[in-house]
């Protein structure tokens, strides 16, 4: 039946988009993560290493400039460790998800144009004509939709 299959095109979408918010969310998570700890390893670090850097160049420069080159020395370090970090990418789940729900997207989008007219504005807002505020209201209305699909057998049945 085409409206099976329409359903399960679109529980498949919201399992990939599940999994692409999921995926995001740890790699963000374990980015900040290893940020912090980067932080905290640099802030103690740089305090002993400027301190006997400041001691060894105080004799040499005089108190000012030894400051100073201490100073950079601690921001070239954090530079390095913040470019390291950002450029720590998630992988090659987050790359299968986003298949996952392009596949999902043009099976659902398929799936509307064989239903018809009865579909005509969920159509309408996969392809973008409707404002995009309402791309927000496709998750929980399908959510609604499925739970009221799997409730309508049980009361059949009794």
């Amino acid at each position: 039946m085409r409206v099976d299959s329409f359903m399960q095109s679109l529980r498949v979408l919201v399992h990939a988009d599940s999994m692409i918010a999921d995926i995001t969310f740890r790699n963000r998570l374990s980015q900040i993560t290893l940020y912090f700890a980067a932080f905290l390893i640099v802030m103690f670090g740089l305090l002993m290493l400027g301190i006997a850097g400041y001691q060894s160049l105080l004799v040499l420069w005089g108190p000012v400039w030894a400051g100073v080159a201490t100073a950079l020395g601690s921001f070239v370090v954090a530079a390095l460790i913040m470019v390291v970090a950002a450029y720590r990418k998630p992988g090659k789940e987050l790359q299968m998800a986003r298949e996952m729900h392009s596949v999902a997207l043009d099976s659902l989008i398929a799936e509307t144009k064989l239903v018809g007219n009865g579909f005509s504005l969920i159509n309408n807002v996969l392809h973008g004509r409707i404002d995009s505020t309402l791309l927000g209201l496709i998750g929980p209305l399908a959510m609604l939709l499925l739970r009221f699909m799997k409730k309508t057998p049980k009361a059949d049945a009794e």
